[in-house]
């Protein structure tokens, strides 16, 4: 299946901003840029941070991501999950995405705190180690550090 043609710009950009941005603060960033929609997917310090889903549609029901920036959402911030976590969704708007950039800056500071810096970049090493055979994302996704 060839790349599709017509990506939209927006998300393009904004996927590039979040990026360069996290990249900046010391997340490490793997970016899969789907072949067959609009959806860039952005996993964060190898799953630790857990992943963005950034596109202009509602994902796959079975695949939760954590973090999700949906052109044009018009729904609630936080969904629940049955594993006691929420799942976030956001807008393609600047106040949005200052937020989503802050919360993943303070749950790194939080794991960070909870870890220690030498254990959260062992743990990272494992992640890596550990998926870095599976197929889908982890043998397609580009490891931009």
């Amino acid at each position: 299946m060839s790349r599709k043609k017509h990506r939209d710009k927006t998300i393009i950009k904004t996927a590039g901003t979040l990026v360069s941005f996290l990249r900046h603060n010391g997340v490490r960033i793997m970016r899969y840029d789907s072949y067959s929609s609009n959806s860039i997917y952005l996993k964060l310090d190898y799953g630790l941070l857990y992943s963005i889903r950034i596109s202009d549609h509602r994902g796959k029901e079975h695949l939760r991501y954590r973090f999700n920036v949906i052109k044009g959402y018009k729904g609630p911030r936080y969904v629940p999950t049955k594993w006691g976590w929420q799942r976030e969704f956001y807008q393609l708007e600047p106040d949005d995405l200052n937020d989503l950039c802050m919360q993943i800056l303070y749950m790194k500071e939080a794991k960070l705190r909870e870890f220690g810096p030498f254990r959260y970049q062992t743990l990272m090493e494992k992640r890596q180690r550990m998926h870095a055979t599976e197929h889908g994302f982890w043998q397609m996704a580009k490891d931009l550090g």
